[in-house]
């Protein structure tokens, strides 16, 4: 069983939400920030695969319903953070600055500069078989198509080593030949 998520969502200071080349709107730097800097701390409640789908259901038939976010937290279980959170504005890219170092942590994987916008690779919070996201991050290393699947490319898992959702380390760990070292 995981730790119990914290009921809300907790944002470094120096972190703000700013409109995005990538996507709509993103979470962005205000001043410089050191690698290893823990940025965005996620709570929420966790609820089961057949909740999150009820969940998910209601909010695409009611217009008005604020979007849901999530991640896989393990194999039942899911984080649904609480609506409208600025935590939630976080776009991907395939070369994203932060990365998970434990259920509901993202830090900063190198250093980030002011104004740069603050980005993970959703792939690693997502093992669902349905997912699947056009990426227009423009890395040179984009993937184009991001999806639930990922998990499985040996080179994603050589880039990100252990920072990984539980949930996806537990099936990298049990289905996935380890990347060479």
């Amino acid at each position: 069983m995981p730790d119990t998520p914290p009921s809300d969502c907790w944002l470094h200071p120096d972190v703000e939400v700013r409109r995005s080349a990538i996507a709509g709107d993103g979470l962005f730097a205000r001043a410089p920030i050191p690698a290893g800097t823990p940025i965005s701390r996620l709570g929420g409640r966790l609820v089961t695969w057949p909740a999150l789908l009820a969940i998910l259901d209601t909010a695409a038939r009611d217009p008005a319903h604020p979007y849901v976010d999530t991640i896989t937290v393990t194999e039942t279980l899911h984080l649904v953070l609480p609506p409208a959170t600025p935590n939630g504005k976080g776009n991907h890219s395939c070369d994203p600055n932060l990365w998970w170092t434990d259920a509901y942590t993202l830090t900063s994987r190198r250093p980030v500069a002011a104004d740069e916008e603050l980005t993970n690779d959703y792939a690693t919070s997502t093992a669902s078989p349905d997912f699947t996201m056009p990426c227009h991050c423009a890395s040179p290393s984009c993937r184009t198509v991001i999806t639930g699947d990922d998990w499985q490319r040996p080179e994603l898992r050589a880039r990100y080593g252990r920072h990984w959702v539980p949930a996806l380390l537990t099936l990298i760990d049990t289905h996935a030949p380890h990347p060479p070292r």
